[in-house]
């Protein structure tokens, strides 16, 4: 690995240990973490705890419906179950494309390890900022620093792309053919991918040299604009069919509570507009926001409330919280090899 590529530096380079420093009498910081894998199953125990005691929080606080204005069709939640393997396996292969030409023997197998270990930390930080760790769980070095960081950036940015595609269906319905034509122009704004990831970089080359992240940006840009254009193509194609994917779950899982079901088309386009409102994610995986939303539009399709916020909770549920809860037994790669090469704890 070529220490003066900041794209290949490692994202948990900043903890060091004093051996690593080269000083072995120094000592370490108070406060600073060991990556220790006694540490390390702790946050992981931590990361669970957080993660189940929200969503009983959650269950306990929302307001109560009442089972009996539902229908319980069993065998289309069992279907939007059958779902969940199929959307996984597109979302890692999405990120695989973006991985396979910046890593030495990366497989698709890693690719859907790191994409499962990273959903749990992204879960419980504000706006997902927690999958950008990703890389740490893949075993090549190059990328487990800034290359990697950047490649989440443009798997996050071609999902933004894929949920745009599918708003054009959602403003239609809701404003016509000039909303239409509105949503068709802010997708071709946001296409070209590389000549945005190259405006940035001619920005952040105006940065003074003396800040440090200018360095760690500029490294995650290159990895995004080493990504083959076909590559990059293939799995813009794989995350559009993913989210299409996602809204036939959804009418699924409608169908489980009520009878009420717009047609196919236009419920792809008004999930897509919720997506999009809620990509900024505040609150834990966007609970509430989400819900709320998602009540305010399929009213307007005559969908009832307790129906559109229990689908669009337990969507979240299916798609988040239970691949998050199995990525916590993927263990980071990067940190793992670190601890190991860090001296015993002291008591």
């Amino acid at each position: 690995m070529n220490e003066k590529d900041p794209a290949s530096q490692p994202v948990a380079a900043a903890v060091r240990t004093p051996a690593a420093s080269g000083d072995p009498g120094a000592s370490e910081p108070r406060g600073r973490l060991s990556l220790s894998p006694r540490n390390l199953n702790r946050l992981r125990i931590v990361l669970t705890a957080v993660t189940v005691l929200s969503i009983l929080w959650y269950l306990k606080t929302r307001p109560p419906f009442h089972a009996s204005d539902l229908s319980w069709h069993w065998n289309r939640f069992i279907a939007a179950g059958l779902c969940l393997p199929a959307l996984l396996a597109l979302r890692a292969l999405k990120w695989f494309l973006l991985l396979r030409r910046s890593g030495e023997g990366v497989t698709y197998f890693q690719a859907l390890g790191s994409f499962l270990g990273a959903l749990a930390l992204g879960l419980v930080t504000p706006g997902r900022v927690g999958e950008y760790s990703r890389g740490l769980y893949l075993p090549q070095p190059e990328l487990q620093g800034w290359r990697g960081a950047g490649l989440v950036l443009l798997d996050n940015w071609n999902d933004f792309l894929a949920v745009l595609v599918w708003a054009c269906l959602g403003w239609f319905w809701w404003l016509g053919m000039p909303g239409l034509a509105a949503g068709v122009g802010l997708t071709l704004v946001f296409l070209p991918v590389p000549l945005w990831l190259k405006g940035a970089a001619r920005v952040t080359d105006k940065l003074p040299s003396r800040w440090r992240f200018q360095t760690w940006i500029q490294g995650g840009l290159s990895a995004g604009l080493r990504v083959p254009v076909g590559d990059w193509l293939r799995a813009l194609g794989v995350s559009v069919a993913a989210y299409g994917l996602e809204w036939l779950q959804f009418a699924a899982l409608l169908g489980f509570l009520t009878e009420t079901i717009p047609s196919p088309v236009r419920l792809a386009g008004i999930m897509a507009l919720v997506t999009l409102a809620n990509s900024f994610q505040l609150t834990l995986a966007g609970l509430g926001v989400r819900e709320g939303l998602t009540m305010l539009l399929l009213g307007r399709e005559g969908v009832g409330s307790e129906a559109a916020v229990l689908a669009a909770f337990l969507q979240t549920a299916l798609n988040l919280f239970l691949p998050a809860l199995g990525g916590l037994a993927v263990r980071p790669v990067a940190l793992d090899k670190k601890a190991s090469a860090s001296p015993p704890e002291k008591r």
